[in-house]
C-alpha cells in the first residue's frame, strides 16, 4: 500500500503540469493559417475587415450574394484592390485575389519571389507558390494583368464543405 501510494504522490507533479496549459498543448496541434501582409487569413469577414482596417486598409465594396468585399491600400508595394471571399454560412474568409494593374509581370514576379521564395511551380494556369500553411497562386491568363491568388487551406476545406450542403 505504502508503494502505491508513493508511486501517486510522484505521479501528481506530472498530472498538474501536464493539464496546467492546455491551450498550449492545442496550439502546437492547430494548424497555422496562411498569412496576408502579417494578418493571419482567418476567422469570420467581420473581424478580418476590422482587422484590415485598423492596418489602414480601406474597404470599397462589398457583396454579400458574392460572398466578395473589395478594399484598396498597398501590397507587396503596390497600391492595388483586392477581393477577400467568404465562405457562405460561417462567413469565414479563406481566399484573397489581387490583381494589379498596369504592372509588368515580370516586375510582379520579381516581387513575388521576394516575398514567397524564389521556388515555385510553372503549372497551366501560371506560377504557383505552395506554402505548408496553403497555397500562393499567380495566374497569368493572356491578355490580362496578373492576379494573385492567396488560399487558406483551412479556410478553403471550410468553404467546401459549406457550399457541399443544402
Amino acid at each position: 500500500m505504502k508503494h502505491i501510494l508513493t508511486f501517486l504522490l510522484a505521479l501528481l507533479p506530472l498530472l498538474t503540469w501536464a493539464q496546467s496549459d492546455p491551450q498550449a498543448a492545442n496550439d502546437d496541434a492547430q494548424p497555422q493559417h496562411i498569412l496576408f501582409e502579417g494578418i493571419e487569413v482567418k476567422g469570420d469577414i467581420y473581424e478580418f475587415t476590422r482587422v484590415l482596417e485598423h492596418k489602414g486598409y480601406k474597404m470599397v465594396s462589398r457583396d454579400n450574394n458574392l460572398r466578395e468585399y473589395v478594399f484598396k491600400g498597398t501590397v507587396c508595394g503596390i497600391s492595388q484592390k483586392f477581393k477577400v471571399s467568404f465562405s457562405k454560412k460561417s462567413k469565414t474568409v479563406y481566399r484573397i485575389m489581387l490583381q494589379p494593374q498596369n504592372v509588368p509581370l515580370d516586375e510582379y514576379v520579381v516581387q513575388l519571389c521576394e516575398r514567397y521564395g524564389k521556388e515555385y511551380d510553372t503549372i497551366s494556369r501560371g506560377l504557383q507558390w505552395t506554402l505548408p500553411t496553403g497555397a500562393v497562386m499567380l495566374a497569368t491568363p493572356e491578355g490580362y494583368d496578373p492576379t494573385l491568388v492567396i488560399m487558406d487551406a483551412l479556410g478553403v476545406e471550410r468553404y467546401k464543405d459549406e457550399d457541399n450542403r443544402n
